[in-house]
C-alpha cells in the first residue's frame, strides 16, 4: 500500500465502493492489531479489543486523543472532529489524521498505536474512577449526586426510577410513555435500546436523555457521557434503529 496517496484513499469513500478504500486504511493498520470497523452515523468507529481508537467520517480518518496525545495533533494543525448541535459547533475528543498515514504502513501503525494507547487509558481511568453515593441526603431531602460533574455510583437494579438521578419528572414521563416504569426494565435494555424506544414514542426526547441514561448505569455524570462517549453512543444507537428496536 505504499504510496497510495491520501485523496487516493479518502476520496474512494464517495464513489460506489467505499468498503474498498476502508479495506485500503485497514490494510495499512494490519500491523497494529486486528482493528474491527463498526458502521456509525455516516461513516465507522474503529475498534481494537473493544476500545474505540478512531472514526472514519465524512471522507477522513479521526484518530481519539487526550491531554497527553493532542500535542502531536495540534502542533501539526491537525483539527478535531466536529459536528452541529443546536446552531453551535461542537468537538470530539478525536483530531484528523496526517497524510502522511496514507503514504506509509510504518506511518500509520505508528498514529494507530497511539490512538489505542489513548483508548486504554481512557477505560483505565474509567475503571479506576471513585466511586460515590447515587444519592445524598441532607436533612432528610434527597439530593442528585453528580450533577456537579464528579463520579457516582450506578444506580441499583431495584431503585424506583423516580429516585434514579438526573432522570427528572419529564424524561420519567417518557420513559413511562414508552411502557418503562421500572429501573429493572431499563437495566436489561441497556441505555441504547431504551432511549431507542423512548425515542419512538416520543420523537422530542433529546439526546440528554441518552447521555442521563448511560450515566446513571455507569455511575457518571450525564456531563462526562456526553464528553466521553458521545461517538460509540451514536454508533450503537444507529446499530439499533437500523435493526430496529
Amino acid at each position: 500500500m505504499a504510496g497510495m496517496g491520501r485523496t487516493t484513499v479518502i476520496t474512494a469513500l464517495g464513489t460506489a465502493h467505499p468498503s474498498d478504500a476502508l479495506a485500503h486504511a485497514l490494510e495499512l493498520m494490519a500491523s497494529a492489531g486486528p482493528v474491527t470497523p463498526k458502521r456509525m452515523f455516516g461513516g465507522h468507529g474503529l475498534f481494537h479489543q473493544g476500545l474505540m481508537f478512531g472514526i472514519w467520517i465524512e471522507e477522513r480518518l479521526y484518530f481519539k486523543v487526550d491531554t497527553i496525545s493532542r500535542p502531536a495533533f495540534t502542533t501539526r494543525g491537525l483539527p478535531p472532529f466536529t459536528y452541529v448541535s443546536k446552531g453551535q459547533p461542537r468537538a470530539l475528543g478525536y483530531h484528523l489524521a496526517p497524510a502522511e498515514v496514507f503514504d506509509d504502513a510504518q506511518e500509520m501503525v505508528a498514529w494507530v498505536r497511539q490512538a489505542q494507547a489513548t483508548a486504554q487509558r481512557a477505560a483505565l481511568a474509567a475503571s479506576s474512577r471513585p466511586r460515590k453515593p447515587a444519592r445524598e441526603r441532607v436533612s432528610g431531602a434527597a439530593v442528585d449526586a453528580g450533577q456537579d460533574g464528579r463520579s457516582q455510583a450506578p444506580v441499583p437494579a431495584v431503585v424506583a426510577i423516580a429516585e434514579v438521578p438526573n432522570l427528572g419528572p419529564a424524561s420519567q414521563a417518557m420513559l413511562a410513555q414508552a411502557g418503562l416504569t421500572r429501573w429493572p426494565q431499563v437495566v436489561a435494555l441497556g441505555a441504547v435500546r431504551t432511549y431507542a424506544r423512548v425515542k419512538a414514542v416520543q420523537p422530542r426526547a433529546s439526546l440528554n436523555l441518552l447521555w442521563a441514561l448511560e450515566g446513571a448505569l455507569s455511575g457518571r455524570p450525564w456531563q462526562q457521557v456526553a464528553a466521553d462517549d458521545r461517538a460509540s453512543l451514536l454508533m450503537a444507537l444507529e446499530d439499533v434503529l437500523r435493526e430496529g428496536a
